[in-house]
Protein backbone atom coordinates (compact mmCIF):
# COMPACT_ATOMS: atom_id res chain seq x y z
CA UNK A 1 0.00 0.00 0.00
CA UNK A 2 1.23 3.80 -0.85
CA UNK A 3 0.46 6.74 1.81
CA UNK A 4 -1.76 8.60 0.34
CA UNK A 5 -0.59 11.76 -2.35
CA UNK A 6 -3.85 13.90 -1.29
CA UNK A 7 -3.68 14.64 2.51
CA UNK A 8 -5.20 18.15 2.07
CA UNK A 9 -8.55 16.20 0.73
CA UNK A 10 -8.56 13.85 4.00
CA UNK A 11 -9.68 16.27 6.23
CA UNK A 12 -13.37 16.39 7.14
CA UNK A 13 -15.82 18.38 4.91
CA UNK A 14 -16.95 20.22 8.21
CA UNK A 15 -17.59 19.79 11.27
CA UNK A 16 -21.03 19.32 13.27
CA UNK A 17 -19.36 20.27 17.25
CA UNK A 18 -16.64 17.37 17.64
CA UNK A 19 -18.16 14.96 14.93
CA UNK A 20 -16.18 15.49 11.83
CA UNK A 21 -18.93 15.52 8.77
CA UNK A 22 -16.71 13.31 5.23
CA UNK A 23 -18.29 12.93 2.15
CA UNK A 24 -19.13 9.64 3.36
CA UNK A 25 -21.01 11.04 5.77
CA UNK A 26 -23.05 12.99 3.76
CA UNK A 27 -24.20 10.25 1.51
CA UNK A 28 -25.19 7.86 4.61
CA UNK A 29 -27.18 10.55 5.70
CA UNK A 30 -28.26 11.34 1.86
CA UNK A 31 -29.27 7.61 1.58
CA UNK A 32 -31.04 7.98 5.00
CA UNK A 33 -33.29 10.84 3.69
CA UNK A 34 -33.74 8.66 0.82
CA UNK A 35 -35.38 5.84 2.84
CA UNK A 36 -37.47 8.23 4.67
CA UNK A 37 -39.11 9.10 1.68
CA UNK A 38 -39.42 5.61 0.44
CA UNK A 39 -41.28 4.73 3.58
CA UNK A 40 -43.61 7.49 2.84
CA UNK A 41 -44.09 6.90 -1.02
CA UNK A 42 -44.75 3.02 0.07
CA UNK A 43 -47.35 4.33 2.77
CA UNK A 44 -48.93 6.70 -0.18
CA UNK A 45 -49.25 4.82 -2.65
CA UNK A 46 -46.81 6.28 -4.61
CA UNK A 47 -46.15 3.86 -7.43
CA UNK A 48 -44.97 6.58 -9.69
CA UNK A 49 -41.91 7.26 -7.55
CA UNK A 50 -40.74 3.72 -8.01
CA UNK A 51 -41.39 3.65 -11.79
CA UNK A 52 -40.01 7.16 -12.25
CA UNK A 53 -36.60 6.60 -10.36
CA UNK A 54 -35.85 2.99 -10.61
CA UNK A 55 -33.04 1.87 -13.04
CA UNK A 56 -34.56 -0.32 -16.44
CA UNK A 57 -32.55 -0.45 -19.45
CA UNK A 58 -35.61 0.29 -21.75
CA UNK A 59 -36.84 2.87 -20.07
CA UNK A 60 -33.62 4.90 -19.67
CA UNK A 61 -32.40 4.18 -23.09
CA UNK A 62 -35.14 3.60 -25.57
CA UNK A 63 -37.29 6.64 -23.33
CA UNK A 64 -34.19 8.48 -22.78
CA UNK A 65 -34.70 8.50 -19.04
CA UNK A 66 -31.25 9.09 -18.42
CA UNK A 67 -31.54 10.38 -15.01
CA UNK A 68 -32.39 6.59 -13.72
CA UNK A 69 -28.61 5.27 -14.00
CA UNK A 70 -28.00 7.52 -10.96
CA UNK A 71 -31.88 8.15 -9.26
CA UNK A 72 -32.36 4.08 -8.48
CA UNK A 73 -30.06 4.50 -5.91
CA UNK A 74 -32.92 6.78 -4.30
CA UNK A 75 -35.43 4.47 -4.18
CA UNK A 76 -33.71 2.79 -0.64
CA UNK A 77 -36.65 0.77 1.19
CA UNK A 78 -36.71 0.74 4.62
CA UNK A 79 -35.92 -2.40 6.58
CA UNK A 80 -33.08 -3.37 9.25
CA UNK A 81 -30.16 -4.34 7.14
CA UNK A 82 -30.42 -1.13 4.75
CA UNK A 83 -30.06 0.74 7.90
CA UNK A 84 -26.76 -1.30 8.83
CA UNK A 85 -25.54 -0.97 5.21
CA UNK A 86 -26.09 2.69 5.58
CA UNK A 87 -24.17 3.15 9.12
CA UNK A 88 -21.48 0.99 7.27
CA UNK A 89 -21.12 3.57 4.42
CA UNK A 90 -20.54 6.47 7.04
CA UNK A 91 -17.97 4.14 8.94
CA UNK A 92 -16.25 2.37 6.46
CA UNK A 93 -16.65 4.72 3.79
CA UNK A 94 -14.98 7.69 6.12
CA UNK A 95 -11.61 5.33 6.09
CA UNK A 96 -11.80 5.13 2.96
CA UNK A 97 -12.27 8.49 2.13
CA UNK A 98 -9.45 9.34 4.54
CA UNK A 99 -6.96 6.70 2.74
CA UNK A 100 -7.62 7.59 -1.16
CA UNK A 101 -8.63 11.68 -0.71
CA UNK A 102 -11.80 12.82 -0.79
CA UNK A 103 -11.74 13.48 -5.34
CA UNK A 104 -10.65 10.04 -5.43
CA UNK A 105 -13.50 8.40 -3.60
CA UNK A 106 -16.15 10.65 -5.21
CA UNK A 107 -14.82 9.31 -8.09
CA UNK A 108 -15.04 5.36 -6.38
CA UNK A 109 -18.09 6.24 -5.80
CA UNK A 110 -19.64 7.45 -8.87
CA UNK A 111 -18.14 4.52 -10.56
CA UNK A 112 -19.64 2.20 -8.28
CA UNK A 113 -23.02 4.18 -8.88
CA UNK A 114 -22.79 3.26 -12.75
CA UNK A 115 -21.91 0.06 -12.86
CA UNK A 116 -24.57 -1.63 -11.91
CA UNK A 117 -27.04 -0.15 -14.48
CA UNK A 118 -24.17 -0.89 -17.23
CA UNK A 119 -24.12 -4.29 -16.09
CA UNK A 120 -28.10 -4.93 -16.32
CA UNK A 121 -27.84 -2.80 -19.94
CA UNK A 122 -25.16 -5.34 -20.82
CA UNK A 123 -27.37 -8.65 -19.88
CA UNK A 124 -30.47 -6.90 -21.06
CA UNK A 125 -28.37 -7.10 -24.50
CA UNK A 126 -27.46 -10.47 -24.12
CA UNK A 127 -31.50 -11.26 -23.64
CA UNK A 128 -30.98 -12.02 -20.09
CA UNK A 129 -34.53 -10.96 -17.91
CA UNK A 130 -33.44 -8.10 -15.37
CA UNK A 131 -35.70 -6.53 -13.25
CA UNK A 132 -35.43 -2.76 -12.35
CA UNK A 133 -32.76 -2.15 -10.37
CA UNK A 134 -33.75 -0.10 -6.93
CA UNK A 135 -31.45 0.69 -3.86
CA UNK A 136 -27.37 1.38 -3.21
CA UNK A 137 -27.12 -2.19 -1.34
CA UNK A 138 -24.72 -3.23 -4.07
CA UNK A 139 -22.49 0.35 -3.69
CA UNK A 140 -22.63 -0.06 0.00
CA UNK A 141 -21.52 -3.35 -0.19
CA UNK A 142 -18.64 -2.55 -2.35
CA UNK A 143 -17.62 0.11 -0.29
CA UNK A 144 -17.29 -1.93 2.81
CA UNK A 145 -15.01 -4.35 0.60
CA UNK A 146 -13.18 -1.21 -0.67
CA UNK A 147 -12.11 -0.57 3.08
CA UNK A 148 -11.28 -5.08 3.50
CA UNK A 149 -8.68 -4.62 0.56
CA UNK A 150 -6.97 -1.78 2.10
CA UNK A 151 -6.58 -2.81 5.43
CA UNK A 152 -7.15 -6.12 5.61
CA UNK A 153 -5.28 -6.90 8.82
CA UNK A 154 -7.76 -4.23 10.72
CA UNK A 155 -9.33 -5.82 13.87
CA UNK A 156 -13.09 -5.18 13.89
CA UNK A 157 -16.33 -6.68 15.14
CA UNK A 158 -14.92 -8.67 18.26
CA UNK A 159 -11.48 -8.59 16.81
CA UNK A 160 -11.92 -10.38 14.19
CA UNK A 161 -9.66 -8.98 10.93
CA UNK A 162 -11.25 -7.32 8.27
CA UNK A 163 -10.14 -9.96 5.85
CA UNK A 164 -12.54 -12.56 7.48
CA UNK A 165 -15.43 -10.35 7.75
CA UNK A 166 -14.75 -9.45 3.75
CA UNK A 167 -14.98 -13.19 3.06
CA UNK A 168 -17.54 -14.35 5.05
CA UNK A 169 -20.04 -11.20 3.75
CA UNK A 170 -19.05 -11.90 -0.06
CA UNK A 171 -19.60 -16.27 0.57
CA UNK A 172 -22.97 -15.50 2.55
CA UNK A 173 -24.26 -13.06 0.47
CA UNK A 174 -23.61 -15.10 -2.89
CA UNK A 175 -25.05 -17.80 -1.01
CA UNK A 176 -28.12 -16.43 -0.26
CA UNK A 177 -28.40 -14.98 -4.18
CA UNK A 178 -27.94 -18.55 -5.14
CA UNK A 179 -30.24 -19.79 -3.33
CA UNK A 180 -32.91 -17.34 -4.58
CA UNK A 181 -31.72 -17.26 -8.27
CA UNK A 182 -30.83 -13.91 -8.19
CA UNK A 183 -28.26 -14.56 -10.85
CA UNK A 184 -28.71 -10.64 -11.89
CA UNK A 185 -27.92 -9.83 -8.34
CA UNK A 186 -25.14 -11.90 -8.03
CA UNK A 187 -23.93 -10.20 -10.76
CA UNK A 188 -24.34 -6.88 -9.86
CA UNK A 189 -22.65 -7.39 -6.34
CA UNK A 190 -19.24 -8.85 -7.92
CA UNK A 191 -19.33 -6.46 -10.59
CA UNK A 192 -19.56 -3.41 -8.24
CA UNK A 193 -16.54 -5.23 -6.28
CA UNK A 194 -14.35 -5.63 -8.89
CA UNK A 195 -14.71 -2.15 -9.96
CA UNK A 196 -13.85 -1.18 -7.02
CA UNK A 197 -11.10 -3.22 -6.45
CA UNK A 198 -10.15 -1.39 -9.93
CA UNK A 199 -9.94 2.09 -9.14
CA UNK A 200 -7.94 1.03 -5.72
CA UNK A 201 -5.36 -0.38 -7.89
CA UNK A 202 -5.57 2.78 -9.61
CA UNK A 203 -4.70 4.11 -5.97
CA UNK A 204 -1.63 1.77 -5.34
CA UNK A 205 -3.95 -0.84 -3.58
CA UNK A 206 -2.83 -4.45 -4.28
CA UNK A 207 -6.00 -7.36 -3.45
CA UNK A 208 -3.04 -9.31 -2.93
CA UNK A 209 -2.71 -8.18 0.90
CA UNK A 210 -6.68 -9.07 0.66
CA UNK A 211 -5.90 -12.88 -0.05
CA UNK A 212 -2.69 -13.16 2.00
CA UNK A 213 -4.62 -15.25 4.68
CA UNK A 214 -2.10 -16.11 7.53
CA UNK A 215 -1.21 -20.01 8.31
CA UNK A 216 -2.48 -21.41 10.65
CA UNK A 217 0.78 -21.73 12.24
CA UNK A 218 1.02 -17.99 12.16
CA UNK A 219 -2.51 -18.03 13.82
CA UNK A 220 -0.91 -19.58 17.26
CA UNK A 221 2.25 -17.69 16.72
CA UNK A 222 -0.09 -14.56 16.93
CA UNK A 223 -2.29 -16.32 19.95
CA UNK A 224 0.44 -17.31 21.93
CA UNK A 225 2.29 -13.43 21.66
CA UNK A 226 -0.96 -12.19 22.62
CA UNK A 227 -1.02 -14.15 25.48
CA UNK A 228 2.63 -13.40 26.49
CA UNK A 229 1.80 -10.07 26.86
CA UNK A 230 -0.42 -10.09 29.66
CA UNK A 231 1.92 -12.20 31.81
CA UNK A 232 5.58 -10.21 30.92
CA UNK A 233 6.11 -7.61 33.28
CA UNK A 234 5.05 -3.85 32.31
CA UNK A 235 8.27 -2.36 29.83
CA UNK A 236 10.16 1.01 31.19
CA UNK A 237 8.15 4.14 30.51
CA UNK A 238 11.01 5.53 28.47
CA UNK A 239 11.03 1.93 26.93
CA UNK A 240 7.33 2.35 25.95
CA UNK A 241 7.61 5.77 24.48
CA UNK A 242 10.85 4.53 21.92
CA UNK A 243 9.67 1.44 20.59
CA UNK A 244 6.22 2.92 19.46
CA UNK A 245 8.05 4.66 16.61
CA UNK A 246 7.50 1.60 14.76
CA UNK A 247 3.17 2.04 15.24
CA UNK A 248 3.56 5.48 14.35
CA UNK A 249 4.93 4.69 10.95
CA UNK A 250 2.45 2.33 10.38
CA UNK A 251 -0.45 4.81 11.46
CA UNK A 252 1.26 7.31 8.21
CA UNK A 253 1.17 4.89 6.22
CA UNK A 254 -1.84 2.73 6.77
CA UNK A 255 -4.43 4.29 8.98
CA UNK A 256 -5.19 3.85 12.63
CA UNK A 257 -7.51 1.50 11.84
CA UNK A 258 -4.88 -0.91 10.55
CA UNK A 259 -3.10 -1.52 14.10
CA UNK A 260 -3.30 -4.81 15.63
CA UNK A 261 -4.68 -4.89 19.59
CA UNK A 262 -0.89 -5.60 20.52
CA UNK A 263 -0.07 -2.70 18.53
CA UNK A 264 -3.01 -0.67 20.05
CA UNK A 265 -1.64 -1.49 23.95
CA UNK A 266 1.58 -0.54 23.22
CA UNK A 267 0.22 2.90 22.36
CA UNK A 268 -1.84 2.90 25.25
CA UNK A 269 0.54 2.51 27.51
CA UNK A 270 3.11 4.86 25.70
CA UNK A 271 0.34 7.48 26.20
CA UNK A 272 0.38 6.51 29.85
CA UNK A 273 3.82 6.98 30.26
CA UNK A 274 4.02 10.28 28.57
CA UNK A 275 1.37 11.10 30.83
CA UNK A 276 2.76 10.28 33.67
CA UNK A 277 5.79 12.26 32.80
CA UNK A 278 3.77 15.15 32.72
CA UNK A 279 2.62 15.08 36.08
CA UNK A 280 6.18 14.16 37.43
CA UNK A 281 6.96 17.39 36.63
Amino acid sequence: MIANRNFEHCEPITWVGQMPVYLATVLAAFQAGCMVLTALMMAFGGAWFFDWLAFSPFTAFREFQLWQVVSYSFVIRPDFWTAVQILMLAYFGRDVEKFVGRTSFAWLYGLLLISGPLLLTVLSALGYSVMPLAGADAVNFATFIAFVLIYPGAEIFFSIQARWIGIAALGLNSLMMMAAQSWVSLAVMWGSCFVGALWLAREGVSSVSFLAIPSFGQLIRQRRSRRSLRVVPREKPQEDIESIDPILEKIARQGIASLTKAEREKLERARAALLDKERSR
